[in-house]
């Protein structure tokens, strides 16, 4: 494939190394971005592939592939959308065998040069149906699920209705590209390049003990570990961040930093955080990966407070926010060690205004549509952790992890040992990090088994 097969588009600093991973592992499902929901009855399907089609013609990453050029990668964009739709009619498994469906889609590859970043697959039962959705990270973030999805259900309804989509005009993702672009070359750009040397400056990056030897090369293998936090956790989590004028995820974050200090030893160590580059209500509607790791470097001494954790921790996210235009792979290509500076990473999804996926009152008329959770990045760092905020405030809770390095047990353990160290700091945030007990309720049986509490 060549450039001439399509209208050539510069990627963005992101996409160019989502570019490089997939290289690396193209059979690799790690980068698939899944979601799906539930529709009773199902999906008339003809209208479906037209308002696919048309969500296509909005969102050109939607109807492009990607090709290596002799001056780097390009994405190829076709000019019309697929309406190609896999139908598969499974008959009336039970809905723990259509979940185990829906994962199984979502851990086939998706082939960038060929087929481009989009997947849809319909399951359909007697009565009803699953929609899956599997999108590769160079094509998507957060808010642009949600946009997606919105899309999608509002073509179907103007098509189901018997009316023409007609799109108000956007801006695309070529417009994101061009401002990192703009930044890049200006003066801004040695700016923050030179606040992320000095804040990872001799930094090393949180490293878990792992059940088994790091391998020299990866293969992008993972699984999760999902609990909703109990909701008197959630209570003294955000009762706890009004007490000490930070955020909910400021006091998230601190104690997970805390728990990596006491898993890993490490008094200083990097982890990283995904957040939104959208800036500016223009790309408010573009569909693509506007998203940036941004690295938190944070340090504990024997003395450091739950609350002292905490309030560094708010400093961080704000500190890394206000300079997260700057490429996150610029900043570990300008690592003289090129070892890694992120292994774990931490990040908060929450429900985007008007979001009704989980509602009736969507856009799928006639539809009952329910979503489906269904957890993706799993294998992608050590351990990723994601926390997402429901409508009711709930905060649904998934450990990712890499199964070559990490048991699921371990996992559960590190999980325990979290709501553990929450509990500790919402109880008493002036409490020592260091004298917090770690041990969660198994391990606390265990030692009291082994005459060791």
């Amino acid at each position: 494939m060549n450039a001439g097969d399509g209208d050539a588009r510069e990627l963005s600093v992101g996409q160019a190394a989502q570019w490089a991973l997939y290289r690396l592992a193209p059979e690799s499902s790690t980068s698939n971005v899944v979601t799906a929901v539930l529709a009773e009855p199902a999906f008339d399907t003809d209208v479906l592939r037209a308002a696919l089609v048309a969500v296509q013609e909005r969102h050109d990453l939607l109807r492009s592939r990607f090709a290596e050029t002799g001056a780097g990668p390009v994405r190829l964009v076709d000019p019309l959308g697929s309406d190609a739709i896999e139908v598969r009619d499974v008959g009336d498994v039970d809905d723990a065998a259509l979940r185990t469906l829906i994962h199984a889609v979502g851990e086939q590859p998706l082939r960038l040069e060929q087929d481009g970043p989009l997947r849809v697959v319909l399951l359909r039962r007697r009565t009803d149906c699953a929609l899956v959705l599997v999108i590769h990270h160079i094509a998507t973030d957060g808010l642009s699920q949600y946009l997606i999805w919105r899309d999608l259900g509002d073509a179907y309804r103007v098509l189901r209705g018997g009316g023409t989509v007609d799109w108000p005009t956007y801006p695309r993702y070529d417009e994101f590209v061009a401002r990192e672009q703009a930044m890049l070359a200006g003066p801004r750009s040695a700016e923050l390049a030179e606040h992320w040397a000095r804040t990872c400056a001799g930094a090393t990056a949180a490293t878990l003990p792992t059940d088994r030897p790091r391998s020299a090369t990866r293969s992008y293998r993972g699984a999760s570990v999902a609990r909703t936090l109990p909701d008197d956790v959630a209570r003294q989590v955000r009762a706890t961040a009004a007490a000490l004028a930070v955020t909910p995820f400021s006091v998230l974050l601190g104690v997970f930093e805390a728990l990596l200090h006491r898993c890993t030893g490490q008094r200083e160590f990097t982890i990283g955080c995904p957040v939104s580059v959208r800036r500016g209500r223009a790309l408010r509607e573009v569909v693509g990966m506007l998203v940036n790791p941004v690295v938190l470097r944070s340090s504990f001494a024997p003395d450091t407070t739950f609350a002292a954790a905490i309030s560094a921790a708010g400093r961080q996210l704000s500190d890394g926010v206000a300079r997260a235009a700057y490429p996150f792979p610029l900043v570990q290509a300008a690592r003289r060690d090129r070892d890694p500076l992120v292994r774990v990473t931490i990040t908060l999804l929450t429900r985007q205004h008007g979001d009704t996926l989980s509602d009736t009152s969507n856009g799928f008329v006639g539809h009952r549509v329910r979503q489906v959770v269904v957890p993706y990045d799993e294998g992608q760092f050590d351990l990723a952790v994601t926390v997402h905020q429901l409508p009711d405030l709930a905060l649904r809770t998934e450990f990712n992890y890499d199964t070559d390095l990490l048991d699921r047990a371990t996992v559960e353990r590190l999980f325990d040992q979290y709501l553990a160290l929450l509990g500790a700091a919402c109880a008493d945030p002036a409490a020592t990090v260091a004298d917090a007990c770690l041990a969660g309720d198994a391990d606390e049986r265990m030692l009291l088994e082994l005459g060791m509490s």
